[in-house]
């Protein structure tokens, strides 16, 4: 399993750090689960550490995420999702993609250089 998951109890968040490769159905599973997760600490914002990953998917399966299984699977739209980008440098338009298909579908996404910025920002009170 190319990803670790577990909710942070100290920042209060679901946490999911991705290394090596990482498949269309990895992805969805690991939403899926991290949605749950977050659900059952009352809709707790996710931090996702992509700095190792190296994606194998489609820009379909990406757009997956946000247009339908975010829906289906009923997260609430006031999770907010810290992606930490890739070190690969083919993975940051892959990101950014993903980042522009969530916000224009209502999604609370943004994409961050580091963990610290990213911790930074979902610990803010909104």
């Amino acid at each position: 399993m190319p990803y670790t998951l577990n909710y942070n109890h100290s920042l209060q968040l679901v946490e999911v750090v991705y290394t090596g490769k990482v498949t269309a159905d990895e992805l969805r599973e690991s939403t899926s689960k991290a949605i749950a997760l977050g659900k059952k600490h009352g809709d707790a914002d996710a931090l996702v550490d992509g700095t190792e990953m190296e994606l194998v998917a489609s820009s379909v399966d990406l757009l997956d995420l946000p247009a339908h299984q975010y829906e289906a699977e009923k997260m609430s739209r006031r999770v907010r999702v810290a992606f930490v980008l890739p070190k690969l440098s083919k993975e940051l338009e892959n990101s950014k993609f993903y980042e522009t298909a969530s916000v224009n579908r209502g999604w609370q996404v943004r994409l961050f250089p580091n963990r610290n910025e990213a911790i930074e920002w979902l610990t803010t009170k909104r």
